[in-house]
Formats: structure tokens, C-alpha cells, sequence
């Protein structure tokens, strides 16, 4: 039975989202399961490589690593894919990375007759770099709106709903697949060339990750509520080139040592 994880970019109205994600939930094929990967525990800052993974991006990166694959919808921002998504791709993808060999559907979502193709490629760009097995073209999108739904909440529209079932449709079938081959991979014998006999790999990558985040800083320190935590801020006051230059009008501006904004 396949688990899959659903990553939703934000929608402009909340309401729509909300909708939308039910029936992403209803359209998925018997033996096939859909969850929510939450993204709100996640720290507001960017992964750091010198600092332990917080709690919340522990958990988070521990919910993609235990699906058997994503679906990802994002709508278009500034011909672009959402802020927050991406920052939840770059959590996702951060050393050990949750996304490595992970099957991944992605599907455009906004209004009828609008873009979104120019985000889907900046989707599709970032997951081949965080080395996800995207499911190739045809490209997949979601013509959402208010209007599609009724006053119950029911989609209304045979279009949508049409767009829906054939997107979790397909996402089942590829993650299906793709599970047997890793399946049938695993048990294929290989050469324990150490040993000079045949094993077996017995051990699947997203085990892996997961030994690995459970031995990262006792499942996390808490996230720092301005990113850099106090110890690491250089507090050391330097010159500044401009200032350097004896420059009266430059001169009579002071500045905060750690940011350089005005004083």
C-alpha cells in the first residue's frame, strides 16, 4: 500500500486550498494512501551546514523520508514557485537529504487561463537538484478557483475534478513502480567484494536517512527565533571602506556593528 506525501504551495485564497486538498484526498486510488506533510514546525531561517538540524525540521524531514513518495502542487508567484515551498524543499533537501532518490509528481495549480508554466519549471529545476526521480512530462496542472466549488464545498466543476483524479491516478501508479524496482533492486544480489561472496542489500536509503536524523543532536535543539543563534553573531566592530574614507557626510552616520543598518 503506497503512502504518499502531499507538499500544497499556498494558494492566493486559503479557503480554495483547503478544498483543493480534500479532493486530492478522495481522488486517491484504493490501497493508496495521502497524507499532509505539515510544514509549520519548520525554523524561519535557511538550514545551516555548522549548526544541528533543529526539532522541527527533524520531524519534518523524518514525514518526507517515511512516504513511499510526493506529490507537489505549487501555484505561480512572481513567475516563480512559492517562498515557502521552496524553503521547505531547501529543509527537505539539507544534509542527510529526505529527497534523494525520491519519487516525485508535480502539478501546476491557478485560475483558469492563467500561468504557471515558468514555476513548474522552477519546481522541476530545484527537485532534479535535490535529486528527486521526478515523473516526466506530460506537465500536470490544477485549474483552481473560487468558482469551482459550490456552497457545501463540493467541487462543481467536471474540469478540476477530472484534472485531480488523473493527477493522483498517475502519482499512485509512478510511486507504485518505482517502490517495486527499489524492491526488486534491493533483493537483486550484489558482490560483497570484502567478503568474495554474494549478499544481499537488506537496508532501503529511506531507513537510512532516518538512522541518520535520529543521530543528529538527540533529535534536535530548538530553532534560534532570529535564525543566527547569539553565540555565533560576530559582535566585532570593523571599518567600513566608506568611513575609512574620512568622508564628513559618511562620517555622521553611526552604525549597528552586527547588521550595519543605521544607528
Amino acid at each position: 500500500m503506497p503512502v504518499i506525501g502531499l507538499l500544497l504551495g499556498q494558494l492566493p485564497h486559503a479557503r480554495t486550498a483547503r478544498q483543493l486538498a480534500t479532493m486530492l484526498h478522495a481522488a486517491a486510488p484504493s490501497g493508496t494512501t495521502l497524507v499532509e506533510i505539515s510544514t509549520a514546525e519548520l525554523p524561519f531561517h535557511a538550514p545551516y551546514a555548522d549548526m544541528p538540524t533543529p526539532a522541527g525540521a527533524i520531524a519534518f524531514k523524518r514525514a518526507i523520508a517515511d512516504v513511499d513518495g510526493l506529490v507537489i502542487i505549487t501555484p505561480s508567484h512572481e513567475r516563480s514557485i512559492p517562498g515557502a515551498l521552496k524553503h521547505a524543499i531547501d529543509w527537505a533537501s539539507a544534509s542527510p537529504s529526505s529527497l534523494e532518490g525520491k519519487p516525485v509528481v508535480i502539478a501546476g495549480a491557478s485560475a483558469p487561463r492563467s500561468g504557471y508554466f515558468a514555476a513548474l519549471q522552477h519546481l522541476r529545476t530545484v527537485l532534479n537538484d535535490a535529486g528527486a526521480r521526478l515523473m516526466g512530462q506530460p506537465e500536470r496542472t490544477l485549474a483552481v478557483a473560487p468558482h469551482c466549488f459550490g456552497g457545501s464545498g463540493r467541487c462543481v466543476d467536471a474540469e478540476l475534478d477530472s484534472q485531480v483524479s488523473e493527477l493522483v491516478s498517475a502519482a499512485a501508479g509512478y510511486v507504485a513502480h518505482l517502490s517495486r524496482e527499489r524492491v526488486a533492486t534491493a533483493e537483486r544480489p550484489v558482490i560483497d567484494t570484502a567478503a568474495g561472496r554474494l549478499s544481499t542489500e537488506e537496508t532501503r536509503r529511506p531507513m537510512r536517512v532516518l538512522q541518520r536524523l535520529e543521530a543528529s543532536a538527540d533529535g534536535g535543539p530548538a530553532s534560534p527565533v532570529d535564525g543566527t543563534p547569539s553565540p555565533f553573531v560576530d559582535t566585532a566592530s570593523t571599518i567600513d571602506p566608506l568611513v575609512a574614507t574620512g568622508d564628513p557626510a559618511i562620517l555622521a552616520f553611526s552604525t549597528e556593528t552586527t547588521t550595519g543598518a543605521p544607528g
